[in-house]
């Protein structure tokens, strides 16, 4: 059995109904289970990081970003965005130059020091 793939304003339109129903969703599961709801049953799908893309891009919600603690490095794409990270360097007293940490280019997403990931998303919705 196959499926549709919602077009970007479609889904725009939907994330908007869902936002206004729903200030609050309190995790990227949550966001999907609505937006299946105002599906109906339509066999349409979205994934997690492409609802966050759009709901960002679009100026829908703020997204909270819960991190949890890993052994995974650091850099490279975003895990929330999957734009390039970028690296955060401070001066040494020796004159030469740090990594601290990596920042990405496209949303708030930063790790410094210690290794983190996003662990959880809450969506809070925007007015207008």
């Amino acid at each position: 059995m196959g499926y549709e793939i919602l077009r970007d304003e479609e889904l725009e339109s939907l994330l908007r109904k869902v936002f206004r129903e729903n200030p609050v969703l309190r995790s990227q599961a949550a966001l999907s289970r609505a937006l299946a709801s105002e599906l109906d049953g339509r066999g349409a799908r979205a994934s997690g990081s492409r609802l966050r893309r759009i709901a960002m891009e679009k100026g829908l919600a703020r997204l909270e970003i819960i991190y949890r603690h890993t052994q995974r490095e650091t850099g490279g794409d975003c895990p929330v965005c999957s734009a390039p990270m970028e690296e955060m360097v401070n001066s040494t007293l020796e004159g030469g130059e740090a990594v601290i940490g990596h920042r990405c280019r496209g949303c708030e997403f930063k790790v410094v020091l210690e290794r983190r990931e996003p662990g959880r998303y809450v969506f809070h919705a925007r007015k207008g």
